[in-house]
């Protein structure tokens, strides 16, 4: 199992206050160990978007959220974690 942040995460997660990027961090923690064990933490809500078949989002505050798709590496056959999006609920227009 693979996770890979596209760039537009990465410029978001820059953006996130020091706080928030703690947060982050150990939501991330969370997600890893959920993705590996199924199910995820009950905190990071993980669900499928609204209007987005094939995207997810995760909480990792009640203010904060954060998108992914799942795909399969096309050699090894491995899932692939891609995180899209993060940040406050504005995201939800552009997961």
């Amino acid at each position: 199992m693979k996770f890979r942040p596209t760039e537009p995460f990465w410029l978001a997660y820059a953006q996130l206050p020091q706080t928030v990027k703690r947060r982050a961090r150990q939501a991330f923690r969370l997600f890893q160990r959920g993705a590996e064990h199924p199910p995820f933490h009950p905190s990071l809500r993980v669900r499928k978007m609204q209007g987005h078949p094939n995207i997810w989002e995760g909480h990792i505050t009640s203010k904060f959220v954060f998108t992914f798709h799942v795909e399969q590496d096309p050699d090894t056959r491995e899932i692939v974690f891609v995180f899209r999006n993060i940040g406050d609920h504005e995201i939800y227009r552009r997961p």
